[in-house]
Formats: structure tokens, sequence, C-alpha cells
């Protein structure tokens, strides 16, 4: 592993020791999202602990193949397949040096336990089961291949080895699914979010929408296009603020052509934060429609905005909404259309009480304190403790690490390590 200067490697309980965290893209990835923000959290928080920290992800055309973020050393290699045989490489010729390797699943993992020493620590992070992900992404037979990996091979080689979900949805998911019978922690994520109470609840404007994402294929934001569109004959104000790019654009914004809402809609793309923060503070209602997410981060961001979400009542979504408090879940069904008209009722409901501005006080109090519960150095010092315990359990302790006997060391939302 590349090595930082010995003047920037700063003392903790981590210091001397060599962790590699996989993750399919990183921050600069043009598709960067949720689960690429907590991999980085994860990633910074083994740093803060006095850890050499490797980041190994795919490489975008433009991006550099080596870099250094945060005293981190991002290496990139591969597309969007070739980059697990990279890894799997770069982990196999690097076993004898790597202390553990943090493995978050963005699809499927790198199976890193199969090209390490066995002793060698490895937690999987799961942020959500793509079972249905798999078909909206790739052609049938490797949609079929993916969820044979994720649903047989995955539970077998991490059967062993430490595991934790972001969200209750989460583990829900894996036992029911997945089959899994292990044991599964929680590590929830955090959020960046503007001061509790910042912002005005008077000056939203009860006719303004905002979607909140990545916009590819599962997130379905051509239901919210369809739902504005059934309702803008009644509403003729109504305006969608699209935050947020992908490969799905081109397709949603002729949709919106073809719908009739141009000066309507607008997408507004990627984004910096001063400038989603001034759409957020405008808007009256967040929706998102997605099939299932891991969390729900674009909810949480909103929510620090003062913003509720509508959403459909699906994995993550119903973890970090409170129905009737911050938000609203509607009732999922198999039928996409069927999906699109519930949205489309309960939107047109929601906006009708966006207009009072009692309403919109309530939503912004309770949506903002509920956002301001979920705190990314919280997280990180819940990731650092975590993998303190697991090189305490699988790995001798170096005598410069040494921690008093007595030390309790918290991880997994509750869970403790005695080393």
């Amino acid at each position: 592993m590349r090595r930082a200067p010995s003047s920037l490697l700063p003392l903790g309980p981590l210091a001397g020791r060599r962790v590699v965290l996989v993750n399919w893209r990183d921050l600069d990835h043009s598709l960067a999202g949720g689960s690429e923000i907590y991999a980085w959290h994860f990633a910074r928080a083994l740093r803060e602990g006095g850890a050499e920290v490797e980041f190994l992800t795919a490489r975008e055309p433009g991006q550099p193949a080596t870099s250094v973020r945060d005293d981190i050393v991002v290496r990139r290699r591969g597309g969007t397949i070739s980059f697990y045989a990279h890894t799997a490489l770069r982990l196999l010729a690097r076993r004898r040096q790597v202390d553990a390797v943090i493995d978050p699943s963005c699809g499927l993992p790198s199976f890193a336990p199969l090209f390490l020493r066995r002793r060698t620590p490895v937690l999987l992070v799961m942020h959500h089961v793509h079972q249905d992900q798999f078909a909206t992404r790739f052609p049938g037979p490797v949609a079929a291949f993916g969820r044979w990996l994720e649903r047989s091979v995955m539970p077998r080689v991490y059967r062993r080895r430490p595991v934790v979900g972001v969200s209750p949805s989460t583990v829900e998911e894996m036992r029911e699914r997945l089959g899994w019978s292990g044991d599964v922690g929680l590590l929830a994520n955090g959020a960046d979010l503007p001061p509790l109470g910042a912002g005005d609840p008077a000056a939203k404007d009860p006719e303004t929408i905002a979607v909140l994402g990545r916009l590819v294929t599962h997130k379905r934001v051509d239901l919210v296009l369809r739902s504005v569109a059934a309702l803008v004959a009644q509403r003729p104000g109504l305006r969608l603020d699209v935050i947020g790019e992908g490969p799905e654009r081109p397709r949603l914004e002729q949709l919106a052509v073809d719908l009739g809402l141009t000066g309507i809609v607008t997408f507004h793309g990627f984004v910096d934060e001063a400038t989603k923060g001034r759409l957020l503070d405008r808007a009256a209602v967040h929706v998102c429609a997605s099939d299932a997410e891991g969390w729900g981060q674009a909810v949480i961001e909103a929510a620090g905005h003062g913003v509720p979400t509508l959403a459909r009542d699906v994995p993550g979504l119903r973890d970090s909404i409170r129905a009737g408090e911050t938000g609203w879940l509607v009732p999922d069904a198999a039928d996409l259309d069927e999906v699109g008209r519930r949205l489309t009722q309960r939107l047109a409901e929601v906006l009708v009480e966006a207009a009072d501005r009692a309403s919109r006080a309530r939503w912004f109090e309770a949506s903002q304190t509920w956002a301001h519960r979920f705190d990314w150095s919280e997280m990180r010092r819940q990731a650092l403790d975590l993998v303190i315990c697991e090189l305490a359990v699988r790995t001798p302790v170096r005598p410069a690490q040494a921690r008093p006997r007595n030390e309790r060391v918290a991880v997994m939302g509750g869970t403790t390590c005695v080393e």
C-alpha cells in the first residue's frame, strides 16, 4: 500500500494498521450517492483512528488512476464489472500486508475473504438487498447471475465474518430474501445538515416539489413526472425541481417534454451544496418513488431543510420517514401503474395541506428534529470501535496499541466488545 508521510500519520488505536476499504464508486464519481458518502465517512473514521487507509474503487473516464484525499489513498482500477477482478488481484497480492478490509455491497461485495488470509478481518456492509435491482441494470442472464451471487454465494463467503446493515429494513430483507442466518449488526447513516432551526417554513412555496438523488432506473423519477402531469391542470402553479444527475436524465427530460411539462419541471443536474440548500429551502414537499433504498439519505437531507417526504412504503424509506410526522408512505404494489395512481392521489392531498402555513410549520419542525438525530461523527465513532474490536479478536494487538483491559468498545448500535 502507498504510505502517507509519517509526519501525517495520527497516533490512535489503529496506528500502524493497514486497512483497505472497497467500494464500487468514490466521492468523485459522477454517479456517487449515499453509499459513497457512507463509505467515505467509514474511511475517514479509520484514518482518524490512525490507520493507513487505501480506498479501492472503479475508474470512470477522466479520473486519475491514483489520488489522495483527506490523507486517504484512492486507487481506481477497472469499470463496472472489471473492477472486481482488479480488486481481487490487488487483495491477493497484498494479503500479507493488509490488516483488515471493509467490504460494502454496492450490488455485490468484492468477496474479499476469498483473496485474504483466513485470520484477516473482513467486515461486510449491506446497504440493501439488490435482488430486484439487477434486472433494472443488466440483461437477463447477467441479472440472474447477479441474483444468484447475492442470494447463494455471498452468504456462504461471509458466514463467519462480521456483517452490518445500515437500517432495520436492510437487516429484515437479508433474513427474508437471502435467508441470512448469522448475526447482523446495525451501523446507521449520518447526515450533513444545516443548523437546527435554520430556514423559514413561511418562505416555502406550497406549489414547489423537489426530487433529490441519482437519476437511475430504480429511483422511478418517471412516476413523479407522471404524477405532476396528472395534477398540473388543476394546479397551474405547480413546479418540480429535479436535483441530481445520472444516466436516466436524457430519457426523463424527453418524458417531461412528452408530458407537456416544459417550464414546469427543471432538471438542475449535479449542484453544489449552496444551490441544493436553496432549492430545498423553497420546496414544500420532497417525493421519492424509489423501488427500495438501503436507508434514504435524500430523505434525511430534505428533512434537514424542513421538507417532508412522500414515498413508497418500501425498505429503507420506511426507516427514514416517520409516517404522519416527517412524511407519508404510500402502500406499494407490483404494478407500477397502480403505484403511480397512489402517489398521484396522495400527492394531491399533501399539496392541499401544504397551502396551510400552520401545516408547513409543523412539518418543518418535525422534519428538522428527526433529521438531526443522525450524525456522521457518531457513525464514524461506532465504525472505528467496530474495526478495533475485530482486530483485537482476530489478530494480535501490537504493543504500541495496547489498551486498558477494562476499556469497553461500543459497536453495531449497542453491542460491546472488551479487549
